[in-house]
């Protein structure tokens, strides 16, 4: 099917176009003039323009929003590993990424803390990292924030621990024969 529309533009009547969407002066026209034609297989049927001749005025759109563009320092980062769940809360053990002389921290954090899109990733065995810091954007001033995000690798299957654990006894065995 064929489908064409045909208006004529004339720009001294609807004022300049503006500079953004340049409109061609002259458009070339054929002999269905203002008309719209459909042509199926061996039909062919017009119908005649049921607007004006002119085109309204191109509205100018605003240029597209571009994310914000800011700049996170981190003050303080953790690596945790999640050992207990309970309804709204769970426990975690928290490694010092920004200062690993420092102790490991039991922590409890508020499942609130947590993005609606990482609740399912809460379980025992998580890891997560927390980090701390400023985000500085233009026109907003430095906000403090609070991050956590957790990773995202599949876990290890039941298989995969036994394998590893009877490795672990062959290599001790090997060694404890060596130091006799």
């Amino acid at each position: 099917m064929n489908t064409a529309i045909i208006y004529n533009y004339n720009p001294n009547e609807s004022g300049s176009a503006p500079t953004d969407y340049q409109i061609p002066e002259h458009v070339p026209l054929d002999s269905t003039e203002g008309s719209i034609s459909n042509q199926d297989e061996d039909e062919l049927t017009t119908i005649e323009n049921p607007t004006s001749d002119v085109l309204p005025t191109p509205i100018r759109l605003a240029p597209p929003l571009s994310p914000l563009k800011g700049r996170f320092t981190l003050l303080q980062m953790w690596e945790g590993n999640i050992v207990e769940v309970r309804n709204s809360e769970f426990d975690a053990i928290i490694i010092d990424r920004t200062n690993p002389d420092l102790s490991n921290e039991l922590v409890t954090i508020d499942k609130f803390e947590i993005s609606p899109d990482d609740n399912p990733l809460i379980k025992r065995g998580s890891v997560f990292y927390w980090s701390i810091g400023y985000s500085d954007y233009p026109g907003r001033g430095r906000i403090r924030e609070s991050k956590i995000r957790f990773r995202r690798l599949k876990g290890w299957t039941e298989k995969e621990i036994n394998h590893s654990k009877k490795i672990g006894k062959e290599f001790a065995e090997f060694f404890k024969s060596y130091s006799e």
